[in-house]
C-alpha cells in the first residue's frame, strides 16, 4: 500500500470518527428519553444498540452503549446478554 492511499484511509477513518462523536449527543439524548420515559420498545432500543455496537469498532460511544444496554437488561436479559457478548468480542 502507498504512502498515499495510507493518509487517504486514515483521513477517512478520522472524517467517520468525527462524524460519529457528532452524532452521539442525539444519540445520548435518545436514550436518556427512553430510560426516563421506560420505554420498552424493543426495535428501537435494538435499533440504538445496533448503531453503538458499530461505533464501538471505532471506539466511540460505549458509555452509551453499557447504559442502554445495562436498562435492556432490567426487562429482557437475554437479548441484552447477546449485545454485552457482542460488544466484548470486538
Amino acid at each position: 500500500m502507498t504512502d498515499r492511499l495510507f493518509r487517504h484511509i486514515i483521513g477517512l477513518t478520522d472524517k467517520l470518527k468525527k462524524d460519529m462523536e457528532a452524532v452521539l449527543p442525539q444519540i445520548q439524548a435518545n436514550i436518556t428519553a427512553i430510560i426516563s420515559e421506560n420505554n420498552k420498545d424493543i426495535k428501537k432500543i435494538e435499533n440504538l444498540l445496533d448503531i453503538l455496537l458499530n461505533y464501538g469498532q471505532m471506539g466511540v460511544g460505549e458509555a452509551e452503549f453499557r447504559r442502554l444496554n445495562t436498562y435492556y437488561a432490567s426487562f429482557n436479559a437475554e437479548n441484552a446478554k447477546f449485545y454485552s457478548d457482542a460488544y466484548d468480542e470486538e
